[in-house]
């Protein structure tokens, strides 16, 4: 079971505008696919713990608005959502990565891990780049450039945010643009918490979401009692599918396999 943020906003519903916990479809569905569940959590103040130890996996989602984690919040009704957000969101990230949960931070998500460990945000005044696409140098010896190669062409729309302030403790930068932004970072020492600026193209989120999900797979069969793992990584269940394919007979059409 992989928790998921989400964001506090007004939806219209029916002939009113209501208060609804809101998060895009693409990352729940990918997760759904790749074979475990999906958890939309919702901007409270959770009992970081406890929900914790009921999840395998944390996923930090991007905002569809442009404020910050941790900026003034803008004045009217969002303002009281937005707090809520950011204490909820640091409070459970801290509890993740304390305890060896695999996090992965998309956007946003990047800075409340960041400040969450201790980090800083960049100056207000630093924007978002106007260039159509960023060109991203990766470590080869990080997971994240292991899983996408040395360089990542990003597109102008995928990339959210400003870039990083002060790095916070033990997070390891391992992407960078050519002027030298931080654009992804790892946390030494932990089995899978990666947060990066951009959205993922869709073959890099496969392979990005297999190795978070293999991740969190490990840790439920390490639990005592839980001789399955209740998690499998896309690319794993891909790859057991071609080698058994691959070793058994092709069966005749019409024949129905157990």
């Amino acid at each position: 079971m992989i928790g998921i943020t989400s964001e506090m906003t007004a939806v219209g519903w029916g002939d009113r505008v209501r208060e609804a916990a809101l998060l895009p479809a693409g990352y729940p569905r990918a997760l759904q696919q790749a074979g475990c569940i999906p958890l939309v959590l919702a901007p409270w103040p959770w009992p970081a713990a406890r929900l914790m130890a009921s999840l395998d996996g944390l996923l930090l989602a991007d905002t569809l608005a442009a404020r910050r984690p941790g900026a003034a919040p803008p004045p009217g009704p969002d303002g009281p959502a937005d707090q809520a957000r950011d204490t909820a969101e640091r409070s459970l990230v801290r509890v993740a990565m304390e305890t060896g949960l695999p996090v992965l931070a998309i956007g946003r998500g990047l800075h409340v891990l960041n400040l969450a460990w201790g980090g800083a945000e960049p100056p207000a005044n630093q924007g978002r780049s106007e260039a159509p696409a960023r060109e991203l140098r990766l470590s080869p010896d990080s997971a994240l450039g292991q899983l996408l190669g040395q360089s990542v062409t990003v597109p102008a729309a995928d990339l959210t945010g400003p870039a990083l302030g002060r790095l916070g403790r033990g997070l390891t930068p391992v992407a960078w643009a050519a002027d030298q932004a931080v654009e992804a970072v790892e946390l030494a020492g932990h089995p899978f918490a990666i947060g990066m600026r951009w959205h993922p193209g869709e073959s890099d989120r496969v392979k990005l979401l297999g190795r978070f999900l293999a991740a969190a797979a490990g840790r439920v069969a390490g639990r005592p009692g839980r001789a399955e793992p209740a998690t499998r990584s896309a690319g794993a269940g891909q790859a057991e599918s071609a080698s058994q394919a691959e070793a058994a007979p092709k069966a005749k059409a019409g024949t129905a396999s157990t």
